[in-house]
């Protein structure tokens, strides 16, 4: 029903490279000339804590700026896309490893309903449909805080997560093989905090994946 369905809105609305915005054909993942200048491998990060994460881009160029028109303007059709990278950035990366469960960074509510949509939401379910499962909701954000990106320093960004988030549904997360996506690795401070969420209430082996990172 949904191939139906993309079919039908293809037909009124093309599809696009999310790094070019030119239109492609149903099922690219982006146009042949961005496709030639895909980096040649994929890298493995660490978020706070020492997870790993796997992201198939740096956060620079076009691919920065296809994050940022995903996040900040409304590109949700990109999603499909950016995913297809990082569902593949995971499997060259991660060593064949199964996941239980897929889940995602969250926003607070208020921010998700003012800007319409969780980009790191939309990625985890095109990258869990793309491993044959659903994204789950394993941890919501209860307290808001500070954008990341206005805090001044690593100390600042590192105490600006704490205690925002917490895990929910524990019963399903004890023991499971999980992996957290987001868009952007930066200093790997919110990914690191959602990690120890999900590791405190009883997680066995914790992934992270984002679109790019951020090397600072």
């Amino acid at each position: 029903m949904k191939k139906i369905l993309k079919q039908i809105i293809g037909l009124f609305y093309p599809e696009r490279c999310p790094y070019c915005d030119k239109t492609v054909k149903s099922g690219e993942i982006a146009c042949p000339i961005c496709s030639a200048l895909f980096p040649e491998i994929s890298y493995t990060h660490y978020a706070k804590g020492g997870f790993p994460c796997f992201s198939p881009f740096f956060y620079q160029g076009r691919y920065a700026e296809a994050v940022k028109n995903f996040k900040f303007h409304n590109r949700t059709d990109y999603a499909e896309k950016l995913a297809a990278k990082l569902v593949e950035s995971v499997r060259s990366q991660n060593g064949g490893m199964k996941y239980d469960l897929i889940t995602y960074v969250p926003m607070f509510d208020k921010k998700e309903k003012r800007r319409g949509y969780n980009q790191s939401k939309l990625l985890a379910e095109e990258a869990a449909e793309l491993f044959g499962q659903k994204a789950s909701t394993l941890i919501i954000k209860h307290r808001d805080n500070r954008e990341q990106h206005l805090c001044k320093g690593l100390a600042q960004r590192r105490e600006n997560v704490k205690g925002v988030y917490k895990a929910v549904n524990r019963d399903a997360i004890k023991g499971k093989s999980i992996l957290v996506i987001d868009d952007i690795l930066t200093t790997g401070y919110t990914l690191g905090e959602c990690c120890k969420v999900l590791r405190r209430a009883g997680a066995g082996t914790i992934h992270c994946a984002t679109v790019c990172a951020k090397t600072i």
